[in-house]
């Protein structure tokens, strides 16, 4: 059977079956344009699953790996496992998705007093009613502020309980393979469920159920399942690193390769969502390509690394800075097109570090790149737009 990564089905009360939300491509590498991930790649002919469930059952303890408590151990972690769950269990919620084809749950947690839950856009999709339980309380109607299919990012609001916790957010940026990490949800109904694991991969390409292409996704080994869907990926101190989404698999359940969405992705979208109920995406209007040792000794830069501008959109924030694309049509030899290095002081050494940079910032926001242009170090202060829905460049 050929290996498939899909957005986790989505477990059902009734019928009882699982029900794949999407099958869609996940890629790696490959010339993007920066707000919109167009990828050049396969992942060894993979596709990604999103993952939602049935029926509630007991909580299951976490059950920390030897690997992962060793990673824990070695990270200094000031926190153990238990610690992390018992803090953030009364934040994490189970999502129940009220659809024509029966009841579909998930998991989202709760990041402010104001009654804000984050969870997965396919996790409510087609949902006419949604409801929102957390520990030890009966179900609450939420109401579906917004939803981004593009990022598969839905921002919900619920009353909170007293008792309801918000769990800190983290930052996605810095991590590094091999960090610890925690997963809470709900996987096949089964409530207040931990598993552990590491970041295993940094900067992998994934796509939404909408065929969407999102970028710079976390790898982690924690076992993630149908239910998991919206939850939490914790880090070492308990932090939001990440929003559980799709796992490869071979036979659909977990086989040890899942994906959250990264949370420094995730924040400037919600924060447009709650202020206007619509989402918006930080948009720079380039299409870049990694700059190798060889690519840099075609253009007389040997030893250089970063960005070639390989084109800019006329409608973009780049094009009306003054950047420049290649005057060659030959994409191993981007003569003339300016290289980006650095992104407020940050080197860069490839498109997803520029697509990183944008994406966790505001429509608005100022970016400073520094660029070489003809031997020349330069600095180009751009004003981040707001990505238009069709794009002349992907």
């Amino acid at each position: 059977m050929d290996q498939s990564t899909d957005p986790l089905p989505r477990p059902r009360r009734r019928p009882p079956r699982w029900l794949a939300a999407a099958i869609v491509p996940a890629v790696v590498g490959g010339g993007v344009a920066v707000g919109v991930v167009a990828a050049t790649g396969n992942l060894g002919g993979e596709t990604t699953r999103t993952v939602v469930e049935t029926s509630a059952a007991s909580p299951a303890p976490a059950q920390p790996s030897t690997r992962a408590e060793a990673a824990f151990r070695d990270a200094g972690a000031a926190r153990s496992v238990q610690d992390i769950v018992r803090d953030v269990s009364t934040g994490v919620v189970l999502i129940n998705a009220g659809t024509d084809q029966g009841d579909a749950l998930g998991t989202g947690f709760l990041i402010n007093r104001d009654g804000i839950v984050l969870t997965n856009a396919h996790v409510v999709s087609g949902a006419s009613d949604v409801s929102v339980s957390f520990e030890d309380h009966s179900p609450e109607k939420a109401d579906v502020l917004g939803v981004d299919e593009a990022i598969d990012l839905a921002v919900l609001r619920v009353k909170v309980p007293a008792s309801g916790t918000p769990l800190p957010l983290g930052r996605s940026s810095g991590l590094t393979v091999g960090d610890p990490v925690v997963a809470v949800g709900n996987p096949f109904g089964l409530e207040g469920t931990a598993t552990t694991g590491i970041v295993s991969g940094l900067k992998r390409d994934i796509t939404s159920p909408n065929d969407s292409p999102i970028q710079n996704a976390i790898q982690t080994d924690a076992a993630i399942n149908p239910g998991n869907s919206g939850g939490p990926l914790l880090d070492a101190q308990g932090r939001v690193i990440g929003i559980n989404s799709q796992i490869a698999s071979q036979g659909g359940g977990n086989d040890g390769v899942g994906f959250a969405l990264p949370i420094d992705t995730v924040r400037p979208v919600m924060a447009s969502i709650v202020a206007t109920g619509k989402a918006q995406h930080a948009w720079l209007g380039i299409v870049g390509s990694e700059v190798t040792p060889e690519i840099a000794a075609r253009i007389g830069v040997p030893g250089q690394t970063g960005v070639a501008v390989q084109q800019t959109d006329s409608r973009g924030p780049a094009a009306k800075a003054g950047l420049q694309g290649a005057t060659s049509k030959d994409p191993d030899a981007p003569r003339g097109a300016d290289l980006i290095v650095a992104v407020n002081g940050t080197p860069v050494h490839d498109m997803a570090d520029v697509s990183e940079a944008v994406a966790s910032r505001r429509v608005g926001d100022r970016l400073t790149l520094t660029v070489l242009r003809d031997g020349k170090r330069i600095e180009v202060p751009i004003t981040l737009a707001n990505r238009p829905a069709n794009l002349a460049i992907r």
